[in-house]
């Protein structure tokens, strides 16, 4: 009975697989694709973020002078 599930995965269509291959590929890429945007936006947030630390620390130097 195994021998029979067995020769079954090895009759499917190579179309078959190539297209899920493919498509499981595709959402890989998509989610990459949103996660290196929220990067790249985090990055963004993070470069304010310094710059506005840097005026404020330079501030506050200015201020105790």
């Amino acid at each position: 009975m195994q021998q029979t599930k067995n020769l079954s995965v090895y009759n499917v269509n190579p179309e078959v697989i190539l297209a899920k291959g493919l498509d499981a590929m595709t959402k890989s890429c998509e989610a990459l694709t949103a996660q290196n945007e929220r990067l790249n936006k985090d990055i963004e947030n993070l470069k304010k973020k310094i710059d506005m630390l840097q005026d404020r620390l330079l501030s506050n130097a200015e201020e105790r002078e």
